[in-house]
């Protein structure tokens, strides 16, 4: 079996309202725009087609590179493939002849290449890496909302749906006011649900280190990027000086070669990563296990689009050192899928079992593609 070709189709789609309120600084919307969303598909000469669907335009000549790397290449040397496309990537060695292969397009082939493995073998993804479990507790992931209220309203809609954890994504970033939405919500819903708080890194030490000492007081769950990633003497003196667990590294530019010298000099107490800005699945899972083996969890990271959140998913269900999947509420990141995985009323989503990836592209939803290459 070989890979016999790869395609690349692209379509648009209107961005959805919620994409308006995350981008802003502080959360104004912004009139919608039309999105690429792109289908990339590997095949092979047996006629097994391996896919996935992403938000990150492939440009041509990126292709042209993926398909002289791997066009009669054996689609399971995935570990090859992977490495010898770390090396021309400019975050890599870039010592190859192939051109500039982007990070998004380096996790798309990876992904595409997981699905149609495990097309190939008959075996959903995490059964394929070795299962751990095949569900996994959810926490719902607000946007940037507009007053305290809108907070505590979504917080407690969640608990009464059977969810048990929420994460605020700040609508302010100033840490006086995120403490009060923080208090709010703590109140309203109790000492049972798990609380974290996400500010993308918008404080400073200071201001990160008085905004802990109240989440402490909140028994939050985690602290998301208090600060800068790259701050990594910041993180250490947070971690040192607090209690409630620092959660970060989900902005490093050079994810699996650069998180173990954050777990060798003790920055954070959980790791953070997906399978988008990693690179892919065969990374995401290294990363997942670096952080088992020095007893630290790895909480992966929404890749905000259905494919890759649903590589996640896998990853998640084999390993045992992540306690939450991602989920941006109030909706899923479905779109292109005929079917979301499954989300229980006790707060579970239930890894899909059909081969691959076990989605289904609704290409009625999709529409015409406006490019195919």
């Amino acid at each position: 079996m070989k890979i016999e070709d790869v395609r690349c189709e692209v379509y648009l789609r209107e961005e959805p309202q919620e994409f308006a309120w995350g981008k802003g600084t502080i959360g104004y919307p912004r009139a919608p725009e039309k999105m690429p969303v792109t289908v990339l598909r590997i095949v092979t000469d047996d006629g097994v087609e391996g896919v996935n669907l992403g938000n990150r335009e492939i440009a041509e000549p990126v292709l042209d590179a993926i398909r002289s790397v791997i066009i009669d290449r054996d689609p399971l040397d995935r570990e090859w493939i992977w490495q010898t496309f770390w090396n021309v990537h400019p975050l890599g060695r870039f010592t190859g002849s192939y051109g500039r292969i982007t990070l998004g397009a380096l996790s798309a082939v990876d992904i595409a290449l997981w699905d149609l493995a495990g097309k190939v073998t008959g075996l959903s993804i995490y059964k394929l890496m070795g299962a751990y479990r095949d569900k996994i507790k959810i926490y719902a992931s607000s946007y940037h909302l507009p007053t305290i209220q809108a907070y505590v309203d979504e917080a407690l809609s969640c608990k009464q749906q059977g969810i048990t954890a929420y994460k605020i994504h700040p609508y302010w970033r100033i840490g006086k006011e995120d403490v009060k939405a923080c208090r709010a919500v703590r109140e309203a819903v109790g000492d049972d649900m798990d609380l974290m708080l996400d500010p993308a890194g918008a404080y400073s030490r200071e201001e990160a280190l008085g905004v802990g000492k109240e989440l402490e007081k909140l028994n939050f769950h985690w602290f998301e990027e208090p600060i800068r990633d790259s701050d990594i003497e910041g993180l250490v003196m947070l971690r040192e000086k607090l209690n409630v667990p620092i959660c970060a590294t989900e902005s490093l530019p050079n994810s699996m070669f650069s998180v173990p010298e954050y777990l060798l000099r003790g920055a954070v107490d959980m790791i953070r990563c997906d399978s988008v800005i990693g690179g892919g699945i065969t990374p995401l899972k290294k990363i997942a296990d670096m952080c088992n083996a020095f007893g630290m969890r790895c909480e992966i990271h929404h890749s905000r689009w259905s494919a890759a959140d649903t590589a996640n998913l896998h990853v998640e269900c084999a390993i045992k050192n992540c306690m939450f999947h991602e989920v941006m509420w109030p909706e899923p990141w479905d779109y292109g899928l005929k079917e979301y995985p499954v989300l229980d009323n006790e707060g579970y989503l239930h890894v899909p079992q059909k081969p691959g990836l076990g989605i289904e592209i609704d290409w009625e939803v999709l529409g015409k593609p406006v490019a195919s290459y």
